[in-house]
């Protein structure tokens, strides 16, 4: 019998070894085969009961002393029937559990985030595209303030984009924003839009990138350093964290 054809069955080296040398005399004493085998007695005779328990070896209890011998054909056949049916067992159980917590699932509207690296060829575009859906989500969840900070750079580079929304966007949706240099509001001619409120924040020197809070998304972009990226999060609770420490903040600018 070949060894891989046992290892298949989840035999180990010793399990093989004592397997093969009672399939090789038919029938054993537990002394008889562990000196066979060269192992101590009791270890041979535990290996060779756990072979008996898998349905692979018979002992012989009314013999003095014991033996031990292959299990009849019939009796490894059968085994098949019995993994089957723990196989079965096996799946049925899984599948318990799964429903089991797809309905904790829903019942506790456990969030999966999810995460975009936007690369700066590709930021137009998306802020374009995606600002479409951020308004639909902003007037889903009826929180129709975009709340935030905004590094001074944002409006130099994307200032068209600005316009653009502001010219299309639904009401009731209107933006604060806390930032750090008047100037380039200013120079690019704002205010853009009688919704969209800007306040210097004088301590905000040190703030580098762009961050939004809006609705369920959390919207992160550097255009202080190239290459520029954007990170989109669409996470309810990380948003909901992010807006409640810019409205707190917004009346104490």
């Amino acid at each position: 019998m070949n060894d891989a054809v046992l290892e298949q069955l989840g035999l180990k080296p010793k399990e093989i070894v004592i397997y093969r040398a009672i399939l090789k005399t038919g029938s054993i004493s537990p002394a008889a085969l562990a000196k066979t085998v060269g192992i101590k007695r009791t270890t041979a005779y535990s290996i060779a009961r756990g072979l008996v328990e898998r349905g692979l070896l018979a002992e012989d209890v009314g013999r003095r002393p014991r033996t031990f011998a292959v299990a009849f054909p019939k009796d490894v056949l059968a085994l098949i029937d019995d993994e089957k049916k723990r196989l079965q067992d096996k799946e049925s159980a899984l599948k318990s559990i799964a429903e089991e917590l797809s309905q904790l699932v829903k019942k506790s509207h456990y969030p999966v985030p999810t995460l975009r690296f936007i690369e700066e060829g590709k930021i137009e575009k998306f802020l374009y595209q995606q600002s479409l859906v951020w308004d639909k989500n902003i007037l889903e969840t009826k929180e129709t303030t975009w709340w935030g900070f905004q590094d001074h750079t944002f409006i130099e580079h994307y200032g068209d984009w600005i316009r653009w929304y502001w010219g299309q966007s639904p009401q009731p949706i209107d933006l604060k924003l806390l930032s750090n240099r008047a100037e380039s509001e200013v120079k690019f001619g704002a205010p853009l839009a009688p919704r969209r409120y800007i306040k210097y924040w004088g301590e905000a020197n040190l703030f580098r990138s762009t961050l939004w809070a809006i609705g369920e998304y959390v919207v992160m972009i550097n255009t202080r350093n190239r290459p520029f990226y954007l990170v989109e999060i669409h996470d309810e609770l990380m948003a909901n964290d992010q807006r409640e420490v810019f409205k707190n903040l917004w009346p104490l600018v």
